[in-house]
């Protein structure tokens, strides 16, 4: 090795920017400075040998095949933000580099040598996940805070009429059946619509919450329980619900009954008018996705407002006559979006509508439970 070389190695080992060279087609390490070994979690024994001998953990995740790929093509590779599993002292942990695999030709154009720079970047990539995160649970919770706002703002009307009612009651030394009947129908209609909207509100902060308590979910008692809540409350006792395989989910058991509440519930509301009320209910494994459907019998979305049923406040044009505020799909497409699933929508007016809720696959925690037909 001449002087010139010996000056080029040396600036290249005080250098605090981590670099190797690799001199012959099967990627011999040549040369590591003390940056580079900081990155690696090795020492000096790996002068000498083969990259993808040294480092078969790297062979796995291909980077061996890219130096080889760089060495027959004389093709620099630059990597920005590389994800890679590393091992020090027997801890794996995923980090990410910026990297390039410089290719030095001689005369004739053919690779001797491949000089390799790298910059550990994770603590700058985890860092702008951060920001990127805490951006998108502030702009989400601004807009549930509008939403609550409103909420409570609605509470003062029905708070009104039965405080009116209760007065009215309070002051009459008699009353007449009629009119009894008559004022505790108003005070109940009342604290009916106050307690939706009390509903509406707690919905709105589990939507809030960004730290579930995950476990292991079993929905047969969850869905059951919704659907007799659902004929209660939109007094549709012959609705006839067709529950096939339900799969458990990972998750929160709140966040969950939510979610499926909120549809279910519609999917009862909506078909209540039909002589004979249909809900099926069935779970499915998708790629990527488990995924549930939940069908109804009842009066459909018009194709032109699938879209639109998800914003805030909105209600189809063909449901006038159903109680309902417009929150809750807009609640369960925020919801799952946070959860990183996705909702869709396919109706048609006056045949029905299914809702399809995919759950991350790694949602699914094993075991799938067989229901009978209601």
């Amino acid at each position: 090795m001449n002087r010139n070389e010996n000056f080029f190695l040396e600036i290249l080992r005080q250098s605090k920017g981590a670099t190797a060279i690799y001199d012959t087609a099967d990627i011999r390490i040549a040369f590591v400075n003390s940056a580079m070994f900081e990155i690696w979690g090795r020492d000096e024994e790996i002068i000498g040998q083969c990259f993808g001998e040294a480092f078969p953990e790297f062979t796995e995740q291909g980077f061996t095949e890219i130096l080889k790929n760089v060495w027959i093509t004389g093709e620099t590779y630059e990597a920005k933000e590389y994800p890679a599993n590393v091992t020090i002292n027997k801890v794996t942990e995923l980090k990410y580099f910026d990297f390039i695999y410089q290719a030095v030709l001689d005369e004739d154009g053919k690779t001797y040598a491949i000089i390799h720079t790298a910059t550990d970047v994770s603590s700058r990539r985890h860092a702008l996940e951060k920001v990127e995160e805490q951006d998108a649970i502030l702009a989400f919770n601004d807009e549930l805070e509008i939403l609550t706002r409103t909420l409570s703002h609605d509470l003062k009307n029905p708070l009104s009429i039965a405080k009116m009612g209760a007065q009215y009651m309070q002051t009459k030394n008699t009353l007449t059946s009629a009119e009894k009947y008559k004022w505790t129908t108003v005070i109940l209609d009342a604290l009916t619509s106050i307690e939706q909207i009390i509903g509406h509100k707690i919905q709105l902060n589990q939507a809030r919450i960004l730290k579930y308590n995950n476990e292991c979910v079993s929905l047969e008692k969850i869905i059951r329980s919704i659907c007799l809540e659902s004929q209660t409350l939109y007094n549709s006792n012959n609705c006839v619900f067709k529950i096939g395989q339900l799969k458990h989910l990972y998750g929160d058991e709140g966040i969950l009954y939510q979610i499926f509440f909120n549809i279910i519930s519609n999917a009862v509301k909506y078909s209540s008018k039909q002589k004979k009320p249909i809900v099926e209910i069935n779970s499915s494994k998708q790629p990527g996705y488990i995924v549930y459907t939940i069908q109804d019998n009842g009066i459909g979305i018009p194709k032109n407002e699938l879209e639109s049923v998800f914003q805030q406040f909105h209600r189809a044009s063909n449901t006038e006559g159903f109680p309902g505020t417009g929150i809750g799909l807009c609640v369960v497409k925020k919801i799952m979006i946070r959860l990183k699933g996705k909702i869709t929508l396919s109706s048609s007016v006056d045949k029905g509508t299914i809702v399809e809720l995919s759950f991350p696959e790694f949602a699914e925690c094993g075991g799938d439970v067989e229901l009978i037909e209601n």
